[in-house]
């Protein structure tokens, strides 16, 4: 028999939306899918795929006006689009709380499904991430478009008393100066300025970056010490094991014991200190969100589920990762250092000359350059005219001896006067070495 055990980490992203025909808001579509722009694109004909439900033209453009998003996967998704699609079926809404009701039949005998509208969806909506089945997924919902809000803000204050819990919303509406491309109102793309409703969602995972790294670092050089909860040591590699998502925190424990710690915290806080589940179907299962006893920072369990799924199914990712947190480092401190250097460059360009006595200033360089330049040409040529005067004062012993007596007179003089000018240019100029006069 096959294993039914996902062999993939929870998605990054999966999403149930809303989709509203632009030219005719009546006109709804409810769908499912990992990626929100790629699909809306798909609906209005941009890129092959879609429903055949929005393949009319006079519907397009079609919007995404909102969608809910934290599913742990796509069959969690397809269950909640199908509930929400056919409210007067799903065995997720028990039948006392039901608000969709089929009145007809089809053919075959099967309840025809009733009309719906944005109020109605919005209202089976509000009521499915209340019930059981969907109300311990870290699921939130996304309004992208004011009236819609408005609509839902309606119900959800008229059916306050009977909410048990409370239901994350986010709104991100479309900027004012944000104008839209061709006639889209938000349909296709987001328009010139930042982005705005599903083109800003998060495709990948990129923003768990710097919790994969610093797991990768704790589980690679063996620093997973003892459990946070129960104090006992964890063998690396010897089971599953969660570490804190908060930043400088690395408290890690077993998979079971970060369970027990969040539903205990999470019964004390809703029931009291003293709470004690009466039977089974009093106490949940699978926790939503806590704080970590170390650093008492808030834990969310399907962000730490997400990261041990990934490290498990999906080291190729893991390591894409950490390689791109280690070019973002680089990049950053690349960055610092320019901007470190322009800033001296900047501040050493303001100071006064002469203040900085390590640092010489352009003039006095310039200026102790021509010096040694006149210096070295100075002595150069008095080097030459004491060769020239040596050269001509030189006499060889052949010469010597055949001199006559008169001849040596006139010699000496003349070797004397030789020697005369050579001393004299040699006194005038103190820095030239000493030349020997042969």
């Amino acid at each position: 028999m096959a294993s039914t055990v996902s062999s993939r980490p929870i998605p990054a992203l999966y999403t149930v939306y809303i989709l509203r025909s632009t030219m005719r808001h009546a006109s709804l579509y409810i769908g499912s899918t990992p990626d929100p722009p790629r699909r809306l694109k798909q609906h209005n004909g941009a890129i092959k795929g879609g429903a055949a439900r929005t393949a009319r033209e006079s519907l397009r453009p079609w919007e995404i006006v909102s969608l809910v998003s934290g599913f742990p996967g796509p069959v969690a998704a397809l269950k909640f689009e199908w509930a929400l699609t056919n409210p007067h079926l799903s065995l997720h809404i028990p039948s006392e709380s039901r608000l969709s009701v089929a009145h007809q039949k089809k053919r075959n005998g099967h309840p025809r499904r009733p009309p719906a509208s944005m109020q109605s969806i919005l209202a089976n909506l509000h009521l499915l991430l209340r019930v059981p089945s969907f109300a311990r997924w870290p699921l939130r919902l996304h309004i992208f478009v004011p009236e819609v809000y408005a609509a839902w803000n309606k119900w959800a204050s008229e059916a306050a008393a009977s909410a048990a819990n409370t239901i994350e919303v986010v709104t991100d509406f479309r900027p004012s100066t944000s104008a839209s491309m061709d006639g889209v109102s938000g349909a296709d793309a987001p328009g010139p300025g930042p982005a705005w409703g599903v083109h800003a969602l998060p495709l990948d995972y990129g923003p768990m970056r710097d919790y994969v790294d610093k797991v990768q670092d704790i589980f690679t050089f063996e620093r997973e010490g003892d459990c946070t909860v129960c104090r006992t040591a964890l063998l690396p590699g010897k089971g599953l094991y969660a570490v804190c998502p908060n930043t400088g925190c690395e408290a890690a424990g077993h998979l079971r014991c970060w369970s027990d710690h969040l539903l205990e915290s999470e019964a004390a806080s809703k029931h009291g200190c003293d709470h004690t589940p009466e039977s089974l179907c009093d106490a949940p299962l699978v926790p939503r969100r806590g704080h970590c006893p170390t650093c008492g920072g808030p834990v969310v369990w399907a962000d730490m589920m997400k990261e041990l799924t990934l490290r498990l199914r999906a080291p190729s990712e893991v390591d894409k990762l950490v390689k791109a947190k280690r070019r973002q480092e680089k990049a950053t401190a690349k960055l610092a250092a320019e901007a470190q250097k322009a800033a001296d460059l900047a501040a050493r360009a303001a100071s006064p000359p002469g203040l900085d006595a390590d640092v010489p200033s352009p003039t006095k360089t310039t200026k102790s350059a021509v010096k040694a330049t006149r210096t070295r040409k100075r002595a150069t040529e008095v080097t030459a005219k004491a060769a020239k005067i040596t050269k001509t004062a030189r006499v060889t012993k052949a010469t010597s001896s055949a001199l006559t007596k008169a001849e040596k007179p006139a010699k000496t003089a003349a070797r004397s006067m030789a020697a005369g000018q050579a001393s004299a240019v040699l006194l005038d100029q103190p820095d030239v070495p000493e030349i020997i006069i042969l």
